[in-house]
């Protein structure tokens, strides 16, 4: 019998089937259910509902942990590994294909954002306004540290979405059409002393390694 758990979306009960080959591992829909597969990949649920302007999202699991990859190359959602960066969209999209995923949407990510808020997790002006030390790694855009390494950087169980790599998005930019949005919590390169909210996006050439993006992935549910 597969697993199932509930979710509650304008007064809306939603009922939710655990994927197939994961099983639950911990927590709750408010603070962050995790379901694990044999490997140890982890994913969290971002139960359906609001971004911050007001559009409806439909529930979906996203990657527990920024992906790294093993020594043959094969992507992983773990914890105690690097992510891995230097790689360009369309070799992310590529190993998010491997994991039966796909790259996240500008909604699924605005999502990640409001829930954040809603949940108590963190408050808005550390979400939309500017970043906090305590709760991201901002040392430095270049230094990565190891997935799950510090639980300050742990919200509602998703790990270090201040600070460290940006993450590649499936956006477009509307400045440059063949560029993609990359997002996430970084210090400025700008003005020092700067950290910039999970919230903040800027764009990048997709077809362009860099060493300070990675991504993560996602699952959705099947439509009725």
């Amino acid at each position: 019998m597969k697993e199932r758990f509930v979710e509650y979306c304008d007064g809306d009960r939603i009922e939710v089937d655990v994927l197939e080959g994961y099983h639950f591992k911990e927590g709750t829909v408010n603070d962050g259910y995790v379901i694990e597969d044999d490997l140890g990949n982890q994913l969290l649920r971002i139960p359906s509902g609001y971004t911050a302007d007001g559009l409806y999202i439909r529930g979906f699991w996203v990657s527990r942990y920024k992906i790294s990859v093993d020594d043959e190359g094969n992507p992983h959602s773990i914890a105690g590994k690097y992510p891995f960066v230097g790689i360009n969209f369309f070799d992310a999209m590529k190993k998010a294909k491997k994991m039966n995923s796909d790259l996240i949407t500008k909604e699924e990510y605005n999502r990640i954002c409001m829930w954040l808020v809603q949940t108590g997790a963190a408050t808005f002006e550390e979400v939309f306004i500017k970043g906090n030390n305590d709760i991201g790694n901002y040392s430095n855009p270049f230094v990565l540290e190891k997935t799950g390494s510090n639980p300050k950087w742990m919200r509602n169980r998703l790990d270090c979405f201040w600070g460290g790599a940006y993450i590649w998005t499936t956006e477009k930019s509307e400045l440059y059409d063949h560029h993609r949005i990359i997002r996430g919590g970084h210090n400025s390169y700008f003005t020092i002393g700067e950290k910039h909210p999970p919230v903040f996006r800027t764009w990048a050439d997709p077809e362009k390694d860099s060493p300070n993006i990675t991504f993560r992935t996602v699952i959705r549910d099947p439509k009725d």
